[in-house]
């Protein structure tokens, strides 16, 4: 699901206009995404050390961007439920949940799997469910 999810996410990317790098030369894979506001660009350590994690780290920085977010300087990715990070983490799932649901029946829905699947903190799962179900609200 990662690599096709990326791809995906990557077309979206292009689409707003944004530039994404993926790095493979940054010494540790432990150096997280960050985005540049004032020339839109992501840049994603692509040696980054769990892989299941990269869609969702694009979808946050990419979250930034949407959100405008950080006008005086560059963002890096912080796993968090409040502020700006809390904001791009929501955004996040919004642009992630649509792949997760596509073709999906309701009754096969599970917020924890969607979570694990991207290799997200179990501290999400709150926003994941409000999420969901603002999705399927939508619809209503």
């Amino acid at each position: 699901m990662t690599d096709k999810l990326t791809k995906e996410l990557l077309s979206d990317a292009f689409g707003y206009g944004f530039k994404v790098i993926l790095e493979d030369k940054f010494s540790s894979p432990y150096t997280p995404a960050a985005v540049n506001p004032f020339n839109k660009t992501i840049i994603l350590n692509s040696n980054w050390h769990n892989k299941r994690q990269l869609p969702f780290q694009l979808a946050h920085e990419m979250g930034h961007l949407l959100n405008n977010d950080g006008q005086s300087s560059c963002l890096y990715f912080s796993p968090s439920k409040y502020g700006i990070e809390g904001n791009a983490n929501r955004t996040a799932i919004e642009l992630l949940l649509p792949f997760y649901l596509e073709n999906k029946e309701i009754e096969h829905v599970s917020s924890v799997k969607f979570r694990e699947s991207l290799g997200m903190d179990q501290y999400l799962e709150d926003m994941v469910q409000e999420e969901m179900i603002k999705y399927y609200q939508s619809f209503y």
